[in-house]
């Protein structure tokens, strides 16, 4: 059989163990077997890390995408320490064989596929690159689209001073085999301008690097193929618009091991697509294309669309009741903002919210209006603080976590309309709010007065909607609160002093600027920031009841004086104080979390 249109690729290292002990005969001369080599098989990669191929993985290497995509291997026959002791100067030399039994020195249909290899007392280990185009015409003389799955052995034929041991290496194989098994359960679902096609793997990371999706016809710009595409065929299973994998049909990048979804693009809405997912092997050889379905991109509907198509009025950028509101509110959120910054010290603490509330903002206020502003927001130089044998106090810090759900619908619901976009795309359920807010405290008569700046997360997201507004689709929607606040807080933590309370009731008002972003995954997303105001108002409780002794500890090392839980409940109104371009992201809601006096 000749191999000379056999493609070389990447380089396969491998190497055979078996280890015994050798020893001496009455003669002096060495008796060797089987056991006293080592004998291996790993494969190389691109980067030339060689991997050790397991016994599954010689199942599977050796496939029909392997035939006709072949590459190369390097066969390592290693001598032990305690052979290589009693060899003296006796000669060892070896060659490469598939067949069965070539350990029979009379066994038919055994081929050579290298050249001698050799070794000594003083060279323990030897390789020899041998083609695996090679090791497949060892085996048959079949073309690559017409072998079937056949098992054999290469062999490591080991000489001593020219004799044949009575035992030799070798490793089990499986050639012609299917590869890597082809992915199952094959779903997809609608989306604009693509699918979002499903499946399930039928390996794991030891046997796989990922899958790739083919769509028949192809997509617009086919992605790049990931596994071998020399094969004139698809291995083992191939069949209608995939009996070849042609790479011009690969609609999906290389998804990695344990994603078994992906959306697929540059499709054309309103034509039915046939879809066939193949897994890609450790070593670059393709699976046979699972069984294939079909899918039909089409328009989606997610949050902004179904929101413009309710009639919602809200307007990308920035919402507020008017000009003249719009700049009051700018001058007073700065105002408050320059307040904690210019407060005696540790301003940087909280420079990182105030550039967040510029972006926010999305202008500037007249540096004139922010300095006439700030002295009356800040605490007179040496302000008085009520004594206190704790450590001196001066800031709150508090981790807030409650449920959310924004009033977008409360727009609709005002103008009498039965529209409910935000409810029919995310549902009624609320999601979680994380809040992290800094108190700046600045005067301490009849309690703690303080401003505070806050920045907080949450985000809704779902299964955007087909042209129907019922079913879902393979295209995803969502929505991003990032709520900043400015406010005046009063904690009535005299009572604490005085009285010796745990509980210590407080109060909070404010401004508020949410940034907001709608997202989804069929067209670009869409920024906005909606104004407003907040008030609060809930009770903490001093976890130093519990342990007033490591209270005291924790406030002489780390100056934490107080930690404690609290529990609020908080109404927010973000309607741009009434501007019909606003979207309405408002709640009235509780918040729990942990607070640390500093």
């Amino acid at each position: 059989m000749k191999h000379s249109a056999w493609f070389v690729g990447p380089v396969v290292i491998a190497t055979f163990v078996v280890s015994g002990g050798a020893r001496a005969d009455d003669a002096g001369t060495p008796s060797l077997a089987a056991t006293d080599f080592a004998l291996t098989l790993s494969r190389v990669d691109g980067a030339g890390t060689a991997t050790v191929l397991t016994s599954d993985e010689l199942a599977t290497y050796f496939s029909l995408a392997r035939c006709a995509c072949p590459t190369s291997v390097v066969a390592t026959l290693t001598l032990s320490d305690t052979a290589a002791a009693t060899l003296g100067t006796h000669a060892v030399d070896a060659q490469v064989f598939v067949g069965n039994d070539c350990d029979i020195a009379t066994a038919t249909g055994c081929t050579s596929v290298g050249g001698t290899l050799t070794l000594s007392a003083t060279k323990t280990s030897t390789t020899q690159t041998v083609t695996t185009a090679a090791i497949f015409g060892a085996a048959s003389d079949a073309s690559c689209t017409e072998a079937s799955a056949t098992s054999t052995r290469l062999w490591a034929i080991v000489r001593l001073d020219g004799a044949r041991l009575a035992t030799e290496p070798s490793l089990a194989l499986t050639l012609g085999g299917a590869g890597p098994k082809a992915p199952t359960l094959v779903k997809t679902l609608t989306a604009s301008e693509g699918l979002l096609v499903s499946w399930t793997a039928s390996g794991d990371s030891t046997t796989l690097q990922g899958h790739q999706v083919l769509c028949a016809p192809g997509p617009t710009t086919a992605s790049v193929a990931r596994y071998d595409t020399c094969a004139a065929s698809a291995p083992d299973g191939g069949a209608g618009p995939f009996a070849v994998l042609d790479p011009r049909l690969i609609c999906s990048d290389l998804v990695d091991v344990g994603t078994n979804q992906v959306r697929v693009k540059g499709l054309e809405n309103g034509r039915t697509y046939d879809i066939a997912v193949v897994a890609v092997g450790i070593d670059g050889t393709p699976s046979a294309p699972s069984a294939s379905v079909q899918g039909t991109p089409g328009p989606t509907v997610g949050f902004e669309d179904l929101y413009k198509q309710s009639g919602g009025t809200a307007q990308a950028g920035c919402s507020v009741g008017g000009a003249r509101s719009r700049e009051a509110s700018v001058t007073a959120f700065f105002a408050l903002a320059l307040a904690l910054l210019v407060s005696r010290r540790h301003g940087r603490a909280m420079a990182a919210l105030v550039v967040a509330g510029l972006a926010c903002l999305g202008t500037r206020p007249a540096r004139a209006e922010i300095l006439d502003a700030a002295p009356a927001l800040t605490s007179p130089a040496g302000g008085a603080s009520v004594a206190s044998p704790q450590s001196p106090h001066n800031w709150n810090l508090e981790l807030r976590f409650g449920p959310y759900r924004p009033d977008v619908d409360g727009e609709f619901a005002d103008r009498g309309s039965g529209a409910r976009p935000y409810e029919q795309l995310f549902s009624s359920s609320r999601h979680l709010m994380m809040q992290l807010e800094l108190d700046r405290q600045l005067v301490h008569r009849g309690g703690t007065w303080a401003l505070g700046l806050g920045v907080g997360y949450t985000h809704a997201t779902a299964a955007a909607l087909t042209a129907d507004l019922t079913t879902r689709s393979g295209d995803e929607t969502g929505l991003r609160l990032i709520p900043l606040s400015a406010a005046i807080v009063y904690r009535a933590d005299n009572l604490r002093e005085r009285f010796g309370s745990p509980l210590v009731p407080y109060a909070k008002a404010g401004l508020d600027c949410t940034l907001w972003h709608a997202t989804d995954t069929a067209e670009a997303s869409v920024d906005g920031r909606t104004f407003g105001w907040h008030a609060a108002a809930g009770v903490t409780l001093d976890l130093s009841i519990l342990d007033p002794e490591a209270a005291r500890t924790m406030d002489r090392e780390s100056g934490v004086n107080q930690t404690a839980l609290f529990l609020e409940v908080a109404r927010y109104s973000l309607d741009g104080f009434g501007s019909g371009q606003a979207l309405h992201v408002g709640d009235t809601t509780w918040f729990a979390g942990l607070m640390l006096e500093l």
